[in-house]
């Protein structure tokens, strides 16, 4: 019997070149890498849309950009707090008929007096972990730890100028306690931030929990996973995590008729059902479509588009004024930013700029007009559908080929 020598026929990949460079030189090497180790030519990223020096700390392992279509939509009249007068939207989207019937949604809100915007809170959570041996040594520890606020407080100071800490709450879970940290992060949406002050306040508790008799640490984690970070979760829509914002705007019934095509009888109707449905299903939100407004508008400003998840959660409510139907529409946590992360690349930087929410001082004006333009979607995707135009609309726009 003849035995064949098995040959291990596994292609071998070499290690991508330029780790950790970001050097022209080496995004040209690692795209040359990257052809050879799948056989695809990918010639579309021969000329990158930003420089390689220029995306440090946004990303790693860089080789090219991809470009997503950006339009207009607006103008919408604003009456906020923050966002005033008429503005126009860019959103970055590959879907048909989200740009017109935001479009639309904004015309008959504009034509019935605009949209009115408020910003209730900001806040951004951080939930450490602890565990210990036994269910009274983690009861001593939740009520010891909240506490000791003003020294975690001044342990976030030392970690950050713009961190502001607002509450710490102790939350146990048989022998572990999560510490909620709860926080205010100016213009940027603090992820990264509430970390490394949280991280720098539980040194601090690490250092003197043995203040409490008998109370050993078995173990600790920054993130027990209470702080939903890219979820959809209830804590995050009662308590707060990033802006909670309303919008409202009270559609007369001619601009519902002219503009919208239904009446306002039949929106408040399917707005109604569509309420029941979202109860029913246990959804936590029971709007349309704003996460359509969120993902569009986050790209084009750069946005952590991850966030859509738990920022597209989202109210919707109506009831008749008169004649008139008073549409509401609640983002209770809405994270956006104006500084840090995508929002200093070029292209993003123009349509802030453009939008006048470019820089310190303008996330809140940011989070009124993405909430008012969610709003604009959902009146119109709501109209479409109660006058059984929905289809038909998507059919014509938002198709570019036969199926």
């Amino acid at each position: 019997m003849t035995i064949n020598p098995v040959v291990d026929e596994t292609p071998v990949i070499e290690k991508m070149p330029g780790l950790g460079e970001y050097s022209e030189q080496a995004r040209a090497q690692r795209l040359t890498w990257y052809r050879s180790a799948t056989g695809a030519s990918l010639d579309a990223l021969r000329e990158p849309g930003v420089s390689a020096e220029s995306v440090r700390g946004n990303i790693e392992n860089y080789v090219g950009t991809i470009e997503v279509p950006v339009g207009l939509a607006g103008p919408l009249l604003f009456d906020g707090e923050h966002a005033q007068g008429p503005i126009i939207a860019p959103m970055a989207t590959v879907e048909g008929a989200v740009l017109a019937s935001t479009a639309r949604g904004a015309r008959a809100m504009t034509d019935s007096g605009g949209v009115v915007t408020r910003v209730l809170r900001q806040r951004m959570t951080r939930v450490p972990g602890f565990g210990f041996g036994s269910l009274e040594q983690a009861a001593r520890f939740a009520r010891w730890v909240p506490l000791q606020f003003d020294q975690l407080a001044a342990r976030v100071r030392e970690a950050s100028r713009h961190a502001l800490l607002l509450d710490v709450e102790a939350v146990q879970i048989g022998r572990d306690v999560h510490v909620r940290f709860c926080y205010e992060t100016a213009d940027a949406t603090g992820q990264n931030m509430t970390s490394a002050t949280t991280w720098n306040a539980c040194q601090w508790i690490l250092d003197h929990v043995g203040e409490l008799s008998g109370v050993d640490v078995l173990w600790f984690i920054i993130e027990a996973n209470m702080a939903n970070d890219k979820k959809a979760a209830s804590l995050s829509t009662i308590g707060g995590r990033g802006y909670r914002v309303v919008a409202e705007t009270l559609l007369t019934r001619d601009a519902i008729e002219r503009v919208l095509k239904t009446t306002p009888e039949m929106l408040h109707r399917t707005l109604q059902v569509f309420d029941d449905a979202a109860w029913h299903s246990g959804a936590l939100g029971p709007d349309v479509d704003a996460a359509n407004v969120l993902a569009a508008i986050f790209i084009a400003t750069g946005q952590d588009a991850a966030s859509v998840f738990e920022s597209g959660t989202a109210m919707i409510s109506s009831r008749f004024e008169g004649d008139d139907l008073l549409i509401t529409l609640t983002l209770p946590s809405l994270l956006v930013a104006t500084v840090g992360g995508g929002t200093g690349l070029p292209q993003q930087q123009a349509f802030l700029e453009a939008l006048g929410c470019a820089g310190a001082g303008k996330a809140r004006r940011l989070a009124e007009i993405v909430t008012g333009f969610a709003l604009a979607l959902d009146i119109s995707t709501v109209a479409a559908i109660a006058a059984g135009h929905f289809v038909a609309a998507h059919e014509q726009l938002g198709r570019n080929k036969r199926i």
